[in-house]
């Protein structure tokens, strides 16, 4: 696994949810962490779209991304 800075890793699940269908009507992606893992694999993606963004499409790309990042990186959280 890869060890990246939370800003890195929110800039790469920005760059991969906009490559899903209905994905580039994301404004911004945020972790969200879970408190007491030291592992740092408690996190989820909170993801804001534009008023027009088909929500359900939204929401399959931020599961499958963070699937997807979960197995490739672990982020620092200082």
């Amino acid at each position: 696994m890869i060890s990246v800075s939370r800003k890195d890793l929110e800039l790469i699940a920005l760059q991969e949810i906009r490559s899903f269908p209905g994905g580039e009507l994301v404004i911004a992606v945020e972790i969200e962490c879970g408190e007491g893992y030291p592992n740092d694999m408690n996190w989820r993606l909170d993801v804001t779209a534009a008023d027009n963004a088909d929500i359900d499409r939204i929401e399959y790309a931020a599961r499958t991304t963070t699937a997807r990042l979960k197995r490739r990186y672990v982020f620092r959280r200082h």
